[in-house]
């Protein structure tokens, strides 16, 4: 319940919790479970709605485990939580498991697999590929098979097949020429102009943030500045919650913010205009791809239209349809047409829509956040691929993830965001182990 606190929703989702419970029970519940299961779930009175993603998760997680369950199915529940937090819910899940509770873990994350698990079920494309023990099989075989059964050499050949039937069906079209990505097929990433713009002197940088603070961050934190070069990619590692997220929206204009954000030579408002973000050349991929990046009711062509419908007086369909056609199959995505509701793709495939659209204008800046969260490993590198050829056509690339095992997959520097601060960058190859501390606040 998002308009509810967080010790009332920690009260509704406890079974053992009274009917009738003062709010000072309430308030030691959040506090006992915060501790139990070392997760920061936030002020017991503060509204759900408006704390992070991250958190909302954390309680979730609280909740289904306060009651003690017999039967307990978690979908993905490290996605948004630190290291130490991590490490914290796997000792509780086995105790809880030692105790005669089943408990069904659905992620793609093999450390935690190996770590935590006493069996696993292998599953790639909606069958099973593998059924065992733990102590049965290692986590290289696990990884290869699960490369193996996403199909790639099939799933190539599919999308073959898909764009075969997408212009065919179209009247007066001709086939798309060169390979899949190729600059020179309509709706693949062209090099782009603002980088040739920079390349002439006319912009130094893309992004320029100084003397910085996003909305909301205690008056006592400390200014950021930093910057992007065109073809510059920054990871910006944090727990949900420390601040990264704060300045991802200040910089696209959904939030306020006190400084100074230029994108090129475009100076932001600082009141937050995501529509002047937009227009100075900045693309958005928001971390929360159903509720913030898609009109889950549209079709794909609708949605892929939302930046610029086609039309004088009227939308033009047809225009949406052939621009649709064009990055469905530029992009991978995965459905039988464009008039496909946005809400009946998968996880991977709506990230990769919401790719397609933000990517379509070749843009100067792409904020990205959390954008492979909840993702498999062949829909991850398939995110991360495209950030590197928007970075490889000119633009810059700013990415917030919690995922220390993730960030230096982007192949860019890395810096951590600790309750608002900025670290300097950090060294290629630093262990998971290290990031998590500096992610804490505890240094490496």
């Amino acid at each position: 319940m998002g308009a509810a606190s967080v010790a009332d929703n920690l009260a509704l989702l406890d079974r053992n919790a009274p009917l009738v419970e003062s709010a000072r029970a309430r308030h030691a519940r959040v506090a006992r479970l915060a501790e139990a299961f070392g997760l920061e779930l936030g002020g017991p009175d503060d509204r759900v709605d408006t704390l992070p993603v991250g958190t909302r998760q954390r309680i979730e997680i609280a909740g289904a485990l306060a009651g003690e369950p017999d039967v307990l199915i978690l979908d993905e529940p490290t996605a948004v939580l630190s290291p130490d937090e991590t490490a914290a819910l796997f000792a509780a899940l086995r105790k809880q498991a030692d105790a005669g509770a089943a408990i069904v873990l659905i992620t793609h994350r093999l450390a935690e697999v190996f770590s935590g698990a006493d069996r696993l079920t292998l599953l790639a494309r909606g069958k099973t590929v593998k059924q065992c023990l733990i102590s049965e099989t290692t986590a290289a075989e696990i990884g290869g098979l699960l490369i193996a059964g996403s199909g790639a050499e099939e799933t190539e050949k599919e999308e073959r097949e898909e764009e075969k039937i997408f212009l065919e069906g179209e009247e007066g079209r001709e086939p798309f020429e060169g390979r899949r990505g190729d600059a020179r097929r309509p709706g693949a990433t062209r090099p782009s102009k603002n980088a040739a713009r920079s390349a002439a002197g006319v912009a130094a940088n893309n992004l320029e943030v100084r003397n910085f603070r996003a909305a909301g961050t205690p008056p006592k934190q400390e200014l950021l500045s930093f910057s992007l070069s065109p073809g510059e990619l920054l990871v910006l590692l944090a727990i949900d919650g420390n601040g990264a997220d704060a300045i991802a929206s200040a910089v696209a204009g959904l939030t306020p913010f006190t400084g100074e954000v230029r994108v090129g030579r475009a100076a932001l408002p600082s009141s937050g205009d995501p529509l002047a973000f937009r227009a100075a050349g900045g693309a958005f991929v928001p971390a929360d791809r159903r509720e913030e990046g898609l009109v889950l009711d549209l079709d794909l062509a609708e949605n892929l239209a939302l930046p610029d419908p086609p039309g004088r007086f009227f939308l033009d369909r047809a225009a949406m349809q052939t621009h649709a056609l064009e990055r469905i199959v530029a992009f991978a995505v995965r459905a039988p047409s464009p008039s496909t509701r946005a809400g009946a793709l998968s996880g991977g495939n709506q990230q990769k829509l919401v790719l397609a659209r933000e990517l379509a204008r070749s843009p100067r800046l792409v904020v990205a956040v959390h954008p492979t969260r909840g993702l498999d490993l062949a829909a991850s590198a398939a995110v991360r691929a495209r950030l590197a050829e928007a970075c490889a056509a000119g633009a810059s690339v700013l990415v917030v993830t919690s995922d220390p095992d993730e960030a230096f997959d982007y192949r860019g520097g890395v810096r951590v965001v600790t309750r608002g601060a900025l670290s300097g960058e950090v060294a290629g190859g630093t262990p998971p182990a290290a990031l998590g501390r500096l992610m804490a606040g505890l240094g490496a």
